[in-house]
């Protein structure tokens, strides 16, 4: 039983299918030798055939015959150890799963049960069984895979994470952080409603031109147009539309936002030190249609927990659960997370504006009540990230047993 790829010695193929537009479509195969989930599960219970994809229609353009071996795509199809495995890598995509039915088992006749799929969405086993159920098909196998956490994990632990000092009282002339890169829709309207209310200056906050061209002349419409059924945000925002428009870029530890940023960066240490909480624009907030409603826990989250700091998660509903689930301790009632329980978005987008301010206006008294009471959650959260990679670092999970069990997640 083994990974076939590295068995055979050929490497991987990596495909990417982006319909920027109708007439720029980005389509290419890149082919690599090794990759970080390779290390992080352990492949010895079957025979996996081994592709990463970016989007789900990557066999659509790319027909399944085309990228394996007929011999192996045809032990695929009818020997019981042999499996294909498509990992969606460091993305979180629900919709990927579609496509993947339709090119793999409808049209290429692959069993469905021989086929894994994987990324980091936690919620991606749902949307499995929700097509199959729907259209009568078998469940194809789904893992949650965090290799966000490995790294993160990893990284904090060369940078020596654990000597950072963590929350102690003192007079803190910004009370929280908030990093964004991307212009997502909840990034650009936080940043809005932080600056209506009066509370932009109150935080350390980025936010300035990145790779995907977005600005607020971009922004301001799709902002009110999603937002309109909201009167209290729709008026905020419009009452001070022209000092939000007009807002200068907003730069933290660096001015180059274009290329990803997804490492632990000694840089910004200081910038944690220096506030109370950090407030974590994740990549998915919204729910309906055209949105990607996955929780998903990236760097950005782990991050704040490899430096031993409090935070506010902005991101779709029920994602301090995951957390939780994963050993982490969240910080109710120290902080309010009702609004993890809310899904509607607006009212959630609220919640955690109001939560900011309530921490943006601490008293002194405050704040030391308030460091005394986190600095515990902080350090038993370093302590949990640091633990996950341990063994490994030291030596004694020469199988990746341990790795798989932390940082791999069977769905269905």
């Amino acid at each position: 039983m083994a990974l076939l790829n590295k068995e055979l010695g050929l490497g991987f193929d990596f495909v990417r299918t982006d319909r920027i537009n109708l007439t720029n479509p980005l389509n290419f195969i890149r082919h690599d030798e090794n990759c970080l989930i390779w290390l992080i599960r352990t492949w010895d219970d079957k025979d996996y055939f081994y592709i990463e994809i970016f989007q789900g229609n990557a066999f659509h353009v790319y027909p399944i015959d085309t990228l394996v071996p007929a011999d192996i795509l045809e032990k695929i199809k009818t020997d019981d150890r042999t499996y294909l495995y498509i990992c969606n890598t460091h993305e979180a995509f629900l919709d990927i799963v579609e496509p993947l039915y339709e090119s793999l088992v409808i049209e290429a006749g692959i069993p469905a049960k021989k086929i894994y799929i994987s990324n980091e969405a936690a919620d991606l086993g749902k949307a499995v069984k929700k097509y199959a159920d729907a259209n009568g098909l078998e469940y194809m196998n789904a893992e949650w895979v965090l290799e966000f956490e490995y790294s993160i994990s990893t990284q904090a632990q060369m940078l020596n994470c654990s000597k950072l000092p963590v929350l102690y009282p003192r007079s803190y002339s910004k009370r929280y952080l908030n990093f964004n890169r991307r212009w997502r829709l909840h990034r650009p309207t936080l940043v809005a409603l932080l600056k209506a209310k009066g509370l932009l200056d109150k935080g350390y906050v980025s936010l300035a031109p990145s790779d995907d061209g977005r600005d607020w002349n971009h922004m301001w419409p799709w902002i009110l147009g999603h937002h309109k059924n909201d009167s209290e945000i729709i008026d905020l925002l419009t009452k001070h539309e022209q000092e939000i428009i007009n807002m200068p870029p907003l730069y933290l530890d660096t001015d180059e936002l274009v290329n990803n940023r997804a490492i632990l960066e000694r840089k910004s240490f200081n910038l944690y030190r220096d506030t109370l909480v950090s407030v974590v624009s994740e990549t998915t907030f919204y729910h309906g249609s055209g949105m990607n409603e996955a929780r998903f826990l990236s760097e950005k989250i782990f991050k704040p927990i490899a430096v031993g700091h409090p935070f506010i998660f902005v991101t779709v509903p029920k994602s301090l659960e995951l957390l939780r689930e994963l050993g982490y301790k969240t910080f109710h009632p120290i902080i309010d997370e009702s609004y993890d329980d809310e899904f509607d978005d607006c009212e959630r987008l609220k919640k955690i504006v109001k939560e900011i301010e309530r921490i943006s206006n601490f008293t002194q008294d405050e704040i030391r009540d308030f460091c005394r009471e986190a600095k515990a959650i902080c350090i038993h959260n370093q302590k949990v990230i640091l633990e996950k990679t341990k063994a490994f670092r030291e030596g004694n999970d020469p199988e990746c047993k341990i790795l798989h069990k932390n940082f791999v997640r069977p769905l269905l």
